[in-house]
């Protein structure tokens, strides 16, 4: 018996699941010029045999039947690239792709190869992932290490979080040895081409942080006499000497190596003398997300940058228990246990950065042009049905806070903002990145940050305010960074007119 998603004359629903995975068996077999069997039907390919294997609607038989007839010139180019599809990309089954690749391994070895670079980093077909990175190590193809690496780096938690478990490095010890692996990504880090494989060299940097090798990336950046003209490693050395920030992934190195172009260099100026104050503890926890609070502190609040985390957190729970706020939190209910959003809830994860951030937040919300331009961003947002409103909180050229709206990167959902590239360059020595919760005045069930907006503080290490209305004159708003740290900020009234 062979499962699969079939096509049918009349209207289905594959979202529900028991729509899915239906035998052939139940379906009438046609009798035909060209058969091949399977479940004990036979089916020939109806029209363009091509064609034919280009959709996912058809039964394997019909499909595989097409195989045969362009098996009679199999290096045709078009065909070639019809088994390259059914090879990477989604709504094939696995007969199918076993069958394309016997094809490909005998016919066109350096496109398979090709399709794989492109295609197993991104790959969403975790079954199938798994067993190409399974062959790929026992095919003792280390030409594939490259790709190998770009799919590890990928957070995809469906196939577990643990990096030692996970198939392209379970392909890496196949190829290499377990003990190798680490000098692999090392020597790929500093080899690399820096411009046509920067974004390798970054997921090996990212890899060997995660997998328990920060010794060795301690050692690159100390040692002088290593990539002396390599920028990447130039930016990660200033980094780690003028402010001790380490990046713990792709998206941190872009940012410290935005922030290190000449037009940022007021700014890092700016961030450097103001960690060159903080004690020698907390300025070696400082991440990249914590640069813009320093330097915020440095104008607007200097006392912070020589106060302890424990009495930062002392005023944060001062200021919100004596505003007696009522909290307003998303609703979680079906998807585990509702997260706290108390100082107190966060005692263990909350550090000097955090602190910094939520008081920095709590005094622009003081100010009244940003709750009327939170109020003005907001109403817009609840007629526009198709998108969130977002954007960021930064100060102006005068050290005042200010809020810049970005269009959303696309359109089409009332309950999503999609951040723009522009916004990310712009973002870097940006305060917050912020979003609505405005699909109705009434929207108290949807108050905070929920697992889209977590899955984005995760990825990009940004700290971020989420807006939300409670009636038509009172937003809600909540402080959030990665590891679903969030902080009830309490509410705004709309000002008076």
């Amino acid at each position: 018996m062979i499962l699969f998603d079939f096509f049918y004359t009349e209207p289905m629903n594959f979202d529900r699941p028991w729509r899915r995975g239906i035998s052939t068996l139940g379906m009438a077999c046609l009798s035909l010029s060209l058969v091949v069997a399977i479940g004990g039907c036979t089916a020939t390919p109806a029209g363009d045999p091509l064609q034919s294997l280009s959709r996912t609607d058809l039964v394997p038989s019909r499909q595989l039947a097409a195989m045969q007839i362009l098996d009679a010139e199999p290096t045709n180019p078009e065909y070639l690239k019809a088994l390259r599809k059914i090879l990477v990309q989604p709504g094939f089954v696995r007969e199918l792709r076993d069958e394309a690749w016997d094809r490909l391994m005998k016919y066109d070895l350096a496109g398979l190869k090709t399709s794989l670079e492109l295609n197993l980093p991104k790959m969403q077909i975790y079954e199938w992932r798994t067993e190409v990175c399974q062959r790929i190590g026992e095919l003792g193809w280390k030409d594939m290490t490259p790709t190998l690496v770009r799919g590890w780096a990928v957070v995809l938690p469906i196939l577990g979080m643990k990096l030692l478990e996970r198939p392209e490095y379970l392909a890496l010890v196949k190829l290499w040895g377990k003990d190798r692996v680490p000098e692999v990504l090392y020597e790929l880090l500093l080899k690399s081409d820096p411009i046509k494989e920067a974004n390798l060299r970054s997921r090996c940097w990212e890899l060997l942080l995660a997998t328990g090798e920060r010794d060795r990336i301690l050692a690159l950046l100390a040692d002088e006499k290593i990539a002396t003209t390599d920028s990447f490693i130039l930016d990660m050395r200033r980094s780690a000497s003028d402010l001790q920030i380490i990046p713990r992934n792709r998206e941190e190195i872009l940012w410290m190596r935005a922030l290190r172009t000449p037009a940022k260099r007021a700014f890092w100026d700016a961030a450097r003398a103001a960690a060159a104050k903080l004690p020698a503890d907390i300025r070696s926890t400082l991440e990249p997300r914590d640069l813009s609070i320093l330097v915020a502190a440095a104008g607007n609040r200097p006392e912070l940058l020589v106060t302890s985390r424990d009495q930062l957190f002392d005023e944060i729970s001062v200021r919100l228990a004596k505003e007696k706020i009522h909290r307003y939190s998303a609703s979680f209910e079906g998807f585990g246990a509702q997260l706290p959003e108390t100082p107190h809830g966060h005692s263990k994860e909350m550090g000097w950065g955090d602190c910094a951030a939520v008081l920095i937040a709590l005094q622009a919300l003081d100010q009244p042009a940003i709750r009327a331009h939170i109020f003005d961003i907001a109403d817009r947002d609840l007629a526009d049905r198709l998108t969130e409103y977002g954007g960021l909180m930064r100060l102006d050229d005068q050290g005042r806070f200010e809020l810049i709206e970005y269009p959303a990167q696309s359109r089409g959902s009332d309950v999503k903002f999609e951040a723009s590239n522009a916004m990310f360059d712009q973002g870097y020595d940006a305060l917050f990145h912020f979003h609505n919760h405005a699909q109705a005045y009434d929207n108290q069930r949807y108050a905070g940050p929920h697992f889209g907006d977590f899955g984005y503080s995760d990825a990009t290490g940004v700290n971020g305010l989420v807006f939300t209305f409670i009636d038509r004159n009172t937003i809600n708003a909540d402080f959030y960074r990665r590891g679903q740290v969030v902080i009830d900020l309490g509410t705004i009234s709309r000002p008076e007119k």
